[in-house]
């Protein structure tokens, strides 16, 4: 037998009821319904109740993922076995941003939020000497925070390596590089407000720029190995090991299985442009933070890698730099302790 439409097109308050002749047998196969502004208080689900002869309720459809804002309208159609695919879930909750800033020699930052949570604190840097690629000397030389005890050598620290890129393709001569700081931390050791220095090394502070992100990662104080040794200078940088200017691929540049760790890592990874170039985005995981304001720019995401599994930190950029810097490093993930 062929299908039969049932058509109510009179208008009518919400809830909007049919009810089945007793004649009739009813194989549902679509609703389609066009709500106007009904007047409601508050946001509010399409929703399709199907009752027996004897009242009680033996399905109900709606979706929690499709809300209508209080006083919107709306058009829907339900269908048997069909939803709508939820959104990919694009923030990773072990890394979070706490604060931004650009600077010259110096460079401050002042927090947005608080530490959240026991973890590791990481400073993500990109600097540049523009006009002299000389300055290849150029390094953090203090991190004068208040209360905080930085770490005075690399050891088993979760740093992410000094990776530097001198070679131009155009414009002056610069040289560029990404690194970044890190430090033990403890939920609201550093409050909103609060701010974070960073000192450099350099010999043309006139021409010296870098900016900054502040990273809180639910992660302990700790390094992991990669092929047996804790890694920091795994960097790539372009155009000196590679041509592009808007993909920086560990991948492309040293062969597939460059970057693996030896257990279960938190991957936290610092992109970094010159000129600044805004829209990097990375080949695994969630950007965490970006800035691209001032004369250099830096992105860092966060991904959850498994042991033994080959990732590329890199990523691309939607226009075109004339250095691109970026390195990375395995952090050991917090599972349990100072959940938020």
């Amino acid at each position: 037998m062929a299908d039969v439409q049932i058509l109510r097109p009179s208008a009518g308050g919400v809830p909007s009821n049919y009810t089945l002749p007793d004649a009739a047998e009813l194989r549902l196969k679509a609703v389609y319904a066009e709500f106007t502004d009904n007047g409601a208080g508050s946001d509010w689900l399409p929703t399709v109740t199907i009752l027996s002869d004897s009242g009680d309720v033996i399905a109900r459809a709606d979706d929690q993922d499709v809300k209508v804002t209080a006083g919107d309208d709306a058009n829907v159609t339900w269908f048997p076995r069909v939803r709508r695919r939820r959104a990919a879930v694009t923030t990773d909750t072990r890394c979070k941003l706490l604060g931004s800033g650009n600077g010259t020699d110096t460079i401050t930052i002042t927090l947005t939020g608080a530490v959240p949570a026991d973890g590791v604190l990481q400073v993500v840097l990109m600097q540049a000497t523009i006009g002299n690629a000389l300055d290849t000397g150029s390094t953090v030389t203090s991190k004068a925070v208040a209360g905080w005890v930085w770490p005075a050598t690399a050891a088993a620290q979760p740093l992410i390596g000094e990776i530097r890129e001198t070679v131009s393709g155009s414009g002056p001569a610069t040289t560029s590089q990404a690194l970044s700081v890190a430090r033990p931390c403890t939920a609201g050791d550093l409050l909103a407000g609060d701010t974070i220095t960073i000192t450099y090394s350099t010999v043309f502070p006139l021409l010296f720029r870098t900016c900054g992100l502040v990273i809180w990662q639910r992660a302990f104080y700790e390094s992991i190995k990669q092929f047996g040794t804790v890694t920091y200078s795994n960097g790539d940088d372009h155009p000196g090991a590679g041509a592009s200017l808007t993909r920086l691929s560990w991948d492309d540049d040293f062969g597939p299985g460059t970057a693996i760790a030896d257990r279960d890592a938190l991957v936290i990874s610092a992109l970094g442009a010159y000129p600044a170039v805004a829209g990097a985005s990375a080949f695994v995981g969630s950007k965490i933070g970006e800035i691209a304001s001032g004369s250099v720019s830096v992105a860092a995401f966060c991904y959850g890698a498994k042991v033994s599994e080959a990732f590329d930190p890199g990523g691309t950029w939607p226009a075109g730099a004339i250095q691109l810097v970026g390195n990375y490093q395995t952090v050991y993930p917090r599972t349990f302790s100072s959940a938020i």
